[in-house]
């Protein structure tokens, strides 16, 4: 970071406001990260870290942080000393990267400053779909009632909301996060995810080493998700189905409604005329070894996108209505089908505990933002708040105990940063557009990816001067990520702090197809012609060379030395015909209840 260009205090400011923009339980994390910081080196019989001269502080950050870590030197609360500084420097890049003021530093150009960018596309978020949404000021006592409620706004709300209203119900949807038009969207990086992400972003593990990302505003995950869409692997539907689970899940049915939500959604390939170059790279790379034949797939995505003009801000909310996002589409055709009587939205009121008597669901009773307590009477209750979220609202209101908030896993992921001689501006164009499926039961898939300069710097490897030197090529870049299916190896548990922890170890195995999988992507780019390729190893390290990558191996001896991380986590309500083993039923219905169902 260079302060002749942006002073310690102004990128201590911009932390400042991102900090002030979001409500989060988990917001004091930072904050004791951040005074961590300033207090470890008394442990040391130095002075505190802002008492320290800038030559000292960098010496101690290099020797005390990146060096005893990096070699296991640090044994006594190793992965919270590591999650310190992991977190303080991330709200460093956060606060340079985020300033205007720096773009020019790395190469980085705004979609408004792109050579295609009119007068025609800057008109055409204000001229998007508008839903209706109810304001607190509407609501006259404590009590709502309605046919149907429906926690949680995002791809399994809107959907399940939609064919509720269609049967004629009276429809209300609670959603915990904000209500914005794309025509509030801004370039702005970091107001963006403190507006659209669950806690800003900073969801963590109990040990704060896995970050797992989620959408928390009205559309859900859809208004910050990449759009791709893969059917349900045959083999995957098969186990689900088998002795292991009974979900008793109708095939043919299922499959109807797959191609049903692709159709209705537009869900189609190519996602943009703008592919970003970076990606034919991960392309080049899969040719030349001969991954793009059976039983390897390599194409383009299918994605719920039409039209996009390739701003790659699919992650911080699409302005421009090209992403089929369930705020864009879904709820707006709902509304504008069915009324918004029918179809009503309250956002900034989370569900804290539903309401049971004699196996029906009577209420859900919930608070919202200005701290009212507000109780939703409804026939029917639907919990759609995602993986997460839809298992602690069940934990908090003593529903399927000891099944709930269990078998939680993912689609763990991990990055591949590939630099190249060529100027490729992966920054500029569809953000995810090419996929390597590997055959039937390999456990991985890969998926081409960039970002805007503040997320790409976050995920970036290397500390200090090989940050620093990392962001200088940031043109020459592009990138690719590995996802994990993992196995069910996490649990939720009341978090002492308040609100829901994610308890969460990776299981050895899927960190070894984790790891051979990236060594393979180190390959691909390899082949493609790359200069070096980079894992998000906590020690920095660069392969130049495909001899190299071997090495790998032991480099991650456990995950706590790799950057790891979901946007997607599944389970924790599992589906079975047999009560013991489930929380709900092949019809989504939960066990021993007539009106509450999970989805």
């Amino acid at each position: 970071m260079d302060p002749d260009r942006l002073a310690p205090d102004e990128v201590a400011g911009n932390v400042d406001r991102y900090m002030g923009t979001f409500r989060a339980q988990r917001k004091w994390v930072v904050k004791v990260a951040l005074l961590g910081l300033w207090l470890y080196p008394l442990r040391f019989l130095k002075p505190t870290f802002p008492r320290m001269k800038r030559e000292a502080r960098r010496e101690f950050v290099e020797k005390r942080f990146v060096r005893d870590i990096a070699y296991g030197r640090v044994h006594f609360a190793r992965r919270l000393i590591q999650a310190m500084f992991r977190l303080s420097s991330q709200m460093a890049y956060l606060g340079y990267y985020g300033d205007p003021k720096t773009f020019d530093s790395v190469g980085y150009r705004p979609f408004s400053q792109r050579d295609r960018f009119d007068d025609e596309l800057r008109e055409v978020p204000g001229t998007l779909p508008r839903l209706d949404c109810m304001s607190h000021a509407e609501l006259n006592g404590d009590t709502v009632e309605a046919d149907a409620v429906v926690v949680g706004s995002g791809a399994a709300g809107a959907i399940v909301a939609y064919r509720l209203a269609e049967a004629g119900r009276r429809v209300l949807i609670l959603e915990r996060g904000l209500h914005l038009h794309p025509s509030e969207f801004e370039e702005d990086e970091v107001r963006q995810i403190s507006n659209l992400y669950a806690d800003g972003a900073l969801q963590l593990s109990r040990d704060f080493s896995f970050q797992v990302l989620q959408g928390m505003c009205v559309g859900g995950s859809t208004v910050v998700n990449n759009a791709v869409c893969f059917d349900l692997p045959e083999d995957v539907l098969r186990r689900w189905n088998g002795s292991e689970h009974e979900a008793g899940l109708h095939e043919a049915k299922l499959a109807e409604s797959f191609a049903g939500v692709r159709r209705w959604l537009g869900i189609g390939k190519p996602p943009s005329p703008h592919l970003q170059r970076g990606a034919d790279k991960f392309v080049e790379g899969a040719e030349a070894l001969g991954l793009t034949g059976p039983p390897n797939e390599v194409d383009v995505v299918a994605a719920n996108i039409s039209n996009c003009p390739g701003s790659g801000y699919c992650n911080i909310g699409c302005p421009y209505g090209t992403k089929l996002s369930m705020l864009d589409k879904v709820l707006p055709e709902g509304q504008e089908r069915f009324g918004a009587e029918s179809l009503r939205i309250l956002p900034e009121c989370r569900a804290e505990r539903i309401e049971t008597s004699n196996g029906r669901a009577e209420a859900v009773l919930a608070r919202l933002s200005d701290g009212r307590r507000l109780r939703v009477k409804a026939n029917t209750v639907v919990v759609s708040a995602g993986a997460i979220a839809s298992s602690w609202l069940l934990m908090e209101s003593k529903i399927a105990k000891g099944r709930a908030g269990r078998d939680v896993c993912f689609n763990m992921g991990s990055p591949i940063t590939a630099d190249f001689d060529d100027v490729l501006d992966s920054f500029d164009g569809v953000q995810i557009s090419h996929y390597l499926q590997p055959e039937a039961g390999s456990g991985f898939v890969m998926e081409s990816w960039f970002n805007p300069v503040v997320s790409q710097a976050l995920n970036m490897p290397g500390w200090l001067d090989d940050h620093r030197e990392n962001m200088r090529r940031f043109r020459h870049l592009t990138a690719a990520g590995v996802l994990v299916g993992t196995k069910g190896t996490a649990r939720l548990r009341p978090a002492l702090t308040g609100g829901v922890d994610i308890d969460y170890t990776p299981a050895r195995e899927d960190v070894e197809t984790l790891v051979n999988a990236l060594k393979l992507l180190c390959r691909i780019y390899l082949k493609a012609g790359a200069r070096r390729v980079m894992p998000s190893t906590f020690r920095f390290h660069a392969f130049t060379e495909e001899s190299q990558v071997d090495r790998l191996d032991e480099y991650v001896k456990n995950t706590s030395y790799l950057s790891i991380g979901s946007g997607h986590p599944q389970g924790g309500n599992a589906l079975s015909g047999e009560p013991g083993r489930g929380v709900v039923d092949p019809t989504f219905r939960v066990h021993g209840f007539e009106n509450l169902f999970v989805c």
